[in-house]
């Protein structure tokens, strides 16, 4: 006996659909009933319509620019679009309900010259959201720092970097822009999106609270210092799923720098650096709690698990399970010289009272065992 479906009802509310059927056994010949209660309609913008070239030779901010404030006000969504070509940009800023979507086959390239980004070097980032709602990037496409216009000597060790210092917009050899930002936001997500090539740190997360970073990747020279993956920093309900991160610095770097870090969850995802996998600090004086680290591969990476907390901050509820993968020895000249766990490894740690941790029984094959550092003490763990 055939069954056919003899009604459906879909019902759409915004995003979520639900279809209910009525099976019956009589005649195909049905009827189909579509309910829609409510929609979200969103304003769509394509930035070749605002004057953009995307030649990857001509600016294209103005163009950028004028389709992300052409966006309607008050609780509308907006959909940025880049169609395939290669956008060059300076820093553009989002605003609330607005989300770029960059084709697949599209590149927003960040400018390289310093006039390029706003005189205050705390917002020098090639795509800037400040105090914003309901904001994000998605598409497929790329976001690209261009950081090897930003090399100035090449080094397998460490490349040597152009630093802006000399304007006195910052001090010391960072003085680079950085890829993405989101300062101050609330319900950030970004997916589906590749960012490649920072000059500085890649995706800085910042005093935001609900964001989602998933189904995306992050890919920076091995060389380069400082371009970092993800920086969270004093940001709470952070969600990081299925994410590919190779990079030359920290991969996932939470940091409380003025104000406490909790509810941050990373799953499900791949890792490789010439620095720390994951690294809680520096830079941190205030209290992280209630993160989980599961279903992390580390390959080929420097050091898998660092706590780097020695500017007053405590840590609480923290639970880490990685699986890492031939880890590598370096050069000892290089400043990343001391290693942890490494060569085959799957471990789980759980802190659960503040600086107190719990370690599941191990075995460890090391070249230099695991390198405990606590109140000035030093101490070695080996097989």
């Amino acid at each position: 006996m055939v069954t056919y479906l003899s009604r459906f009802t879909i019902t759409i509310i915004g995003l979520l659909v639900i279809i209910q059927s009525t099976p019956s056994t009589s005649s195909p010949n049905n009827s189909v009933q579509l309910l829609l209660l409510s929609t979200t309609h969103i304003h769509i913008h394509s930035v070749i319509d605002f004057g953009a070239k995307g030649d990857g030779i001509h600016y294209d901010t103005a163009a950028i620019q004028s389709a992300i404030d052409a966006c309607p006000p008050g609780n509308k969504p907006c959909e940025v679009r880049f169609p395939p070509g290669e956008y060059l940009t300076a820093t553009i800023r989002l605003k609330s309900h607005v989300t770029l979507n960059i084709h697949e086959d599209a590149t927003l390239l960040g400018g390289p010259r310093i006039e390029d980004y706003p005189e205050e070097s705390s917002r020098w980032y090639v795509v800037l959201a400040e105090n914003a709602t309901d904001v994000g990037i998605t598409g497929g496409g790329v976001v690209d720092g261009q950081a090897m216009k930003f090399v100035v000597t090449k080094n397998e060790i460490k490349n040597v970097m152009v630093s802006w210092n000399h304007t006195g917009a910052c001090s010391g050899d960072e003085c680079r822009p950085r890829l993405v930002g989101f300062l101050g936001c609330r319900n950030v997500n970004v997916w589906n999106v590749r960012l490649r090539e920072p000059a500085y740190w890649c995706l800085h997360i910042v005093r935001c609270d609900n964001t989602f970073i998933r189904d995306m990747s992050i890919y920076g020279d091995f060389n380069t210092p400082n371009n970092d993956g993800i920086d969270i920093e004093d940001s709470n309900n952070t969600v990081i799923t299925r994410v590919q991160i190779d990079t030359g610095d920290d991969a996932i770097c939470p940091k409380t720098y003025t104000g406490p870090l909790y509810n941050l969850t990373a799953t499900d995802s791949w890792i490789r650096t010439k620095s720390s996998a994951i690294k809680l600090g520096s830079a941190s004086w205030f209290d992280f709690k209630a993160l989980v680290f599961d279903n992390i591969t580390i390959v080929e990476s420097h050091r898998g698990l660092g706590f780097q907390i020695r500017d007053g901050g405590n840590i609480s509820y923290i639970c880490v399970c990685v699986c890492v993968y031939s880890l590598i020895l370096i050069n000892s000249s290089s400043r990343t010289r001391l290693l942890n766990i490494y060569i085959y490894i799957c471990v789980c740690v759980c802190i659960v009272q503040e600086m107190s941790v719990m370690l599941p029984s191990l075995t460890l094959t090391s070249a230099q065992g695991t390198m405990i550092h606590h109140g000035g003490e030093e101490r070695n763990l080996y097989t």
